[in-house]
């Protein structure tokens, strides 16, 4: 058989096609950039007021590539669309036998039926009627139709590409072989090389492997803040292109070491990478570096959150675990170890700080908003008076939260035994929300319940488990910190005789009235007294933690005392009953059992 390949010659089929496939390319992606940028560009918008205002530049040329590929996408979809709507298709012209037409065909195209004129075409007419009537009519003819198509055996078969005929002419295949070449062999190996290479340079959490590696080998459950900060810095991160160090850039980095060491000589130069600045609160007139600077926090709590802090609550490290989260506030706040919380508060500096503690023995913002409306007026006296209005409206905003209730439980048991299954539930407020609590729970609240009612506290766990909060978490007022940031918090829960961490820290993002937590863990395997440490802490707010000691009694089970024998309310059997004879039986066959046995030892 035979085959003979016809070309598209005007195109129209091979413009459907790649209108079809770039379409299904170029549509999505568009619709994704528009609707993704629109979303999180809401979403991520801060609505607290930001001393650096400054958006972090993308270096990647991966956004002007996507958007250069994407007006050429549409253009050649303009192109296309143009083409197949102004190309005009050629039918093509099917035969179709019709028996049952035949004769009355035949008495319209018959060449004596028709004029002289029209002879010549009554004669094709006439020809390809009688081929339809021999197709019909002869088995043979109908079988070739039914096999070849065609009522006179196989023909050369003819099939359509949907490709223009100037791609497969000898003078154009080097060209098309060239960009066949081109895209299949330097184009799509790179794009899929560079993918694999970033994808193998990173973790999951999208900290690159020697750094997590650095982390791992150095970091200790008994290491200083000082150290944490030093590894933190050695990240190789703050290698990369975008955060590298130039030379250029040498003289403006030292006027800014010499004028945070004469602002604050306490550990000033730790607070560097070993280029950039990144948690001083002092301004950079470099554009670019203050750039960098944001960069390079967003980078560095991106490393604190998914490196150290996951390293360290993987080992229960309490007090390193607990530090990593205070870097964290330093991030957030701009602010490093030893300065005061009061310093969060917009026109508190580093130079009249002193003066404010110094004269009024003002440390943290609550103790501020602990004093009268006069005295604190007295205590800010450093601030003119609009600046005072302020701090304080922000110093209001800044959550203040305590642990309203916190029990330690077996469920279904009122005392704890070695190795049991404990309970924690706690519950934590925000005692200056800005809105009021709705209670998700119908019943006693744990607030309401007491020590020994073990039904009500199973109940009220129970209930817990099928109500999530659907708080939303309030922004953090950060203003040096270039970006939204919702405010979290970690409860740890660690005992303080070890200084380990019972379970891992519980990640609380939506804490803006109140918030029951609860988590399981298991007993101590000895019975005495043991005490624990439950601590609140954010991650964004400096000086907001709340500490609070619980004590656990173990009691040895062989103190307890015993149980009180569960009284038996099945009934003995009626002695006509079904039941009845089948005890009765059963008896007579242990008798007999019985009976074998004793003769067999007799014997």
């Amino acid at each position: 058989m035979g085959a003979k390949y016809t070309y598209d010659e005007s195109g129209v089929t091979f413009f459907y096609y790649a209108l079809t496939v770039l379409s299904l390319t170029v549509v999505p992606t568009t619709l994704y950039l528009l609707v993704g940028n629109k979303g999180s560009g809401e979403t991520m918008k801060p609505k607290t007021p930001k001393v650096r205002t400054r958006k972090v530049k993308n270096k990647s040329s991966m956004p002007k590539i996507r958007a250069v590929l994407l007006v050429v996408g549409w253009a050649l979809i303009f192109l296309l669309s143009y083409k197949v709507k102004t190309t005009e298709v050629a039918e093509a012209e099917y035969w179709d036998p019709f028996k049952r037409a035949f004769r009355q065909l035949s008495m319209k195209w018959h060449p004596d039926k028709v004029s002289e004129e029209n002879k010549e075409l009554a004669g094709e007419k006439m020809a390809e009627i009688n081929r339809a009537y021999k197709t019909l009519t002869d088995p043979e003819a109908l079988e070739n139709y039914n096999k070849y198509g065609n009522p006179d055996g196989m023909q050369v078969q003819s099939m359509g590409i949907a490709l223009p005929k100037l791609l497969v002419e000898a003078h154009t295949s080097p060209f098309v072989l060239l960009l066949y070449g081109l895209m299949f062999g330097f184009v799509m190996p790179f794009y899929v090389g560079r993918w694999w290479y970033n994808s193998t340079r990173y973790q999951k959490d999208r900290i690159l492997n020697p750094t997590m590696g650095l982390f791992f080998k150095n970091i200790r459950e008994h290491i200083t803040q000082r150290n944490l900060i030093e590894l933190l810095t050695a990240a190789t991160e703050f290698t990369e292109d975008d955060l590298k160090y130039r030379e250029s850039e040498d003289k403006t980095l030292k006027e800014i070491s010499e004028n945070v060491q004469r602002v604050s000589r306490r550990h000033a130069l730790e607070i560097f990478t070993p280029s950039k600045k990144f948690t001083s609160k002092d301004a950079i007139d470099d554009a670019e570096l203050a750039d960098q600077q944001q960069q390079i926090v967003i980078t560095a709590l991106n490393l604190v959150h998914r490196g150290l802090l996951q390293i360290s609550t993987g080992h229960n490290w309490y007090n390193c675990s607990t530090q990593l989260m205070s870097i964290s506030q330093m991030l957030v706040q701009g602010l490093y170890m030893y300065d005061a919380p009061l310093m969060q508060l917009p026109g508190i500096t580093n130079e009249n700080q002193p003066k404010i503690y110094k004269e009024k023995n003002v440390y943290g913002i609550n103790q501020l908003l602990r004093l009268p409306a006069e005295k604190q007026r007295e205590a800010l006296n450093v601030l003119g008076d609009k600046q005072f209005e302020e701090a304080i409206q922000y110093a209001k905003v800044i959550p203040k939260v305590e642990i309203a209730r916190a029990l330690l439980t077996v469920i279904g048991d009122q005392v704890i035994t070695p190795l049991s299954i404990v309970t924690l539930i706690a519950k934590i407020k925000v005692t200056n929300a800005r809105t009021k609590a709705v209670s998700r729970f119908q019943g006693a609240d744990i607030e309401e319940i007491a020590d020994e009612d073990t039904a009500a506290i199973e109940n009220f766990v129970s209930r817990m488990s099928k109500n999530e909060s659907k708080e939303t978490a309030p922004e953090v007022y950060c203003p040096y910190f270039a970006g939204r940031k919702e405010s979290q918090w970690w409860v740890s829960f660690a005992n303080f005789q070890s200084g380990k961490l019972v379970v891992p820290p519980i990640r609380v993002a939506n804490l803006a009235t109140e918030r029951v937590v609860s988590v399981q863990f298991q007993a101590p395997p000895q019975p005495g007294t043991y005490t624990f440490q439950l601590l609140v802490k954010s991650d964004s707010y400096y000086g907001c933690d709340v500490l609070q000691e619980i004590r656990m009694e173990v009691a040895d089970r062989a103190t307890l005392p015993a149980e009180a024998p569960v009284e038996d309310d099945i009934s003995e059997p009626e002695d006509d009953s079904i039941a009845a004879q089948m005890a009765q039986l059963r008896g007579q066959q242990a008798g007999g059992r019985r009976n074998d046995d004793d003769s067999s030892d007799e014997e």
